[in-house]
């Protein structure tokens, strides 16, 4: 419904159920983003709580990752849910960790190359038994909870939902502070 309700703002507007997250370039662009979706709002007979609301910020966690000022990169929250997994023992354990590492693809260059002998052992019949973890399983575990394999998506666009224009990515730590 959301969605439906947002669609002339879609270049500046990404919606997600309830949550709205909006970008500009210029903050007085992005007052007037903020006064059309919220007249929208208005016109749909729709309120919204102001205590759930983050205005003019310069970044936002937003699905999981956090968003602004042109970069994309993935919640400290679930980088440190990653990196502190442990080792898989059984094909249940292989497959919530590569659910939960494979939910930032985007920012693991070659995922599916470290994955693999991960993903080789879920083959087979059994489906709930001991997996035989070889030297290439562990290294490509390792290498997967690791912190430096993540890496920021810089984007040249406001929107950085936007999948015409190809990101970059840059390589940096998360969890040095």
């Amino acid at each position: 419904m959301v969605a439906q309700l947002l669609e002339v703002c879609e270049d500046f507007a990404v919606p997600y159920l309830d949550d709205i997250a909006i970008s500009s370039v210029m903050f007085q662009e992005h007052i007037k983003h903020l006064e059309t979706v919220l007249q929208r709002i208005q016109q749909a007979d729709l309120t919204i709580k102001p205590s759930k609301c983050k205005f003019a910020q310069g970044q936002v966690q937003y699905l999981g990752h956090i968003v602004g000022q042109g970069c994309r990169r993935p919640s400290e929250l679930k980088l440190e849910a990653v990196k502190n997994f442990p080792t898989p023992r059984t094909k249940t354990d292989i497959r919530a960790f590569l659910g939960l590492a494979g939910y930032y693809p985007h920012y693991i260059q070659m995922f599916s190359t470290i994955a693999a002998p991960l993903t080789d052992a879920l083959k087979g019949k059994c489906r709930k038994g001991v997996v035989h973890r070889t030297e290439d399983f562990e290294k490509a575990f390792n290498s997967l909870s690791q912190a430096n394999q993540f890496f920021t998506l810089r984007t040249i666009t406001v929107n950085l939902y936007c999948r015409q224009i190809p990101p970059t990515m840059v390589e940096e730590s998360f969890f040095l502070k």
